[in-house]
């Protein structure tokens, strides 16, 4: 039997705790925990087999050790493994989301016969929790395994034949790569929302309005700056490097911006909206990216009793589920009234073809 020790169970540990339980039957799952809570939840709903409450004898038993921790929390995990009692060939990995600080233990690990394994998984939730755990959650999501030395090859290849069952699309990269590609699709843009949500906040005592018809679009373009301010705080300081060359490069186009505006040059201006227009219609529309994805469907409908109950009416009989129902009154550049959102992309597809009858729009 192989044990499976994992550190952390919120929602990312509960899930992958969850799905590799339900796959395979010749794993034991235990798990720690600084809240006992968690465990006493995730050993009610059957999602580990043994709650640990002792972390150095949790290691002990190992073989396979996932810390589902904040990064700063697993690098001191780490720092005091090479202290402690462990299984020959015990393989660690981790879910957080920048992998040098944490690679900055391979070599050393290593030199106690500990391979370690970064494991970034791009899918989470707005739900926190074990008890919102879903061992689905990986299903098409990017999963990325880093590891730097070719000593841990084989230990990369037991990590990715273990996420198999995830379904997750998994990745190879090198810990440096990994937060310069993360820092340009994720960790820059976080900054950047809550930088458009501090402005807005900066205009609104003066112009009450500008709270208000914030309610549309900009709310949407917006939705990550509601993301946790403590774990943003902690992923801005890991990955500082990257992220301040990132910023400095928007500043510099924010700069060049400005410039064609004061000039009214209307060709480049005309050429910034086309060529951004046009990189932004080839992004890929299917699969999870770095940034936790929405499933909406705009649909068109009349302002008259019973439209939207016809809408929920076709979904439910085709046993769809949907996340909420929003009537839009700001729909610049949106071809429709109400905004149906969904579960997963295959639930808004089943949508579609559902309400194809009616005149969608889907972004």
């Amino acid at each position: 039997m192989t044990e499976i020790f994992f550190v952390g169970l919120g929602l990312i540990g509960g899930s992958l705790a969850s799905n590799l339980k339900n796959t395979y039957s010749e794993i034991v799952v235990s798990a720690y925990d600084a809240d006992p809570k968690q465990l006493e939840r995730a050993q009610s709903i059957g999602i580990i087999d043994k709650a640990i409450n002792d972390f150095s004898e949790g290691v002990a038993q190992a073989d396979i050790i996932v810390f589902a921790t904040p990064v700063q929390t697993t690098v001191s995990y780490l720092e005091t493994l090479p202290t402690l009692k462990t299984k020959p060939g015990l393989i660690v990995t981790d879910t957080g989301s920048t992998k040098s600080t944490i690679q900055a233990h391979e070599k050393k690990l290593l030199q106690h016969d500990i391979h370690l394994i970064g494991g970034h998984p791009m899918a989470g939730s707005h739900k926190s929790g074990v008890l919102n755990a879903k061992a689905h959650l990986f299903e098409n999501a990017y999963y990325i395994l880093v590891h730097d030395l070719p000593e841990n090859e084989a230990a990369h290849a037991r990590i990715a034949q273990l996420l198999e069952s995830t379904r997750a699309k998994l990745l190879k990269m090198t810990a440096e790569s990994h937060d310069y590609v993360v820092g340009i699709v994720s960790h820059a843009p976080h900054l950047i929302a809550s930088s458009l949500v501090s402005l807005n906040a900066h205009y609104a005592p003066q112009a009450p309005l500008v709270q208000e018809l914030a309610a549309g679009g900009f709310r949407d373009i917006t939705r990550i700056a509601s993301s946790n301010p403590e774990m943003w705080r902690d992923i801005s300081l890991e990955n500082k490097h990257h992220i301040l060359t990132i910023m400095k490069q928007f500043q510099s186009q924010l700069t060049d911006v400005i410039e064609t505006l004061e000039s009214e040059n209307k060709s480049a201006l005309y050429d910034f909206f086309a060529d951004n227009k046009a990189y932004r219609d080839a992004l890929p529309i299917r699969g999870q990216g770095a940034l936790t994805s929405t499933y909406d469907l705009y649909v068109d409908i009349p302002d008259k009793t019973g439209s939207i109950s016809q809408i929920t009416d076709i979904l439910s009989s085709h046993n769809i589920s949907i996340r909420n129902l929003r009537i839009l009154e700001l729909r610049e550049d949106i071809y429709g009234a109400l905004r149906v959102s969904f579960k997963n992309a295959d639930d808004r597809e089943r949508g579609r073809k559902a309400l194809q009858d009616f005149d969608t729009y889907i972004e």
